[in-house]
């Protein structure tokens, strides 16, 4: 049963996390990053698909470096790219025709990972933090 989030403890959540955390990416991440974007980039262009752009690339890295931030880590950890990487490619796959969306969804099966609760993530890590710190 999920229980409402106290609004002020939410905004003291979010000023902490705005005004200490900026997580940081490994070369790792890069890599991993770097090698979905040659393989989107690779199949599109096959299937005859929309192409992706270089900018796509560094939402992902600005999302797996917000989703770090939001469990208020130092670190960009693998999870947090692998969300940022199924939520580009999920609003790719919706940009393409239909026709072109099944065949590269099939394709890149791989990169998706098992839905998880944003909410409950946050409400979670919030409870911690607040018994951590009382």
């Amino acid at each position: 049963e999920d229980e409402p989030l106290d609004q002020e403890l939410f905004k003291k959540y979010i000023i902490y996390a705005r005004k200490n955390i900026a997580p940081k990416l490994t070369e790792i991440d890069k890599e991993k990053v770097t090698s979905f974007y040659a393989d989107i980039r690779r199949e599109a262009n096959v299937a005859g698909g929309i192409p992706i752009a270089v900018r796509h690339i560094e939402s992902v890295l600005r999302m797996s470096e917000a989703f770090a931030k939001m469990k208020l880590s130092e670190y960009v950890s693998p999870h947090d790219i692998d969300q940022a990487i199924e939520m580009l490619l999920e609003s790719f796959l919706q940009s393409q025709k239909h026709s072109v969306a099944r065949q590269l969804s099939k394709q890149f099966e791989k990169y998706k990972t098992k839905k998880s609760n944003s909410a409950q993530l946050l409400s979670f890590e919030l409870s911690r933090l607040v018994s951590e710190k009382a």
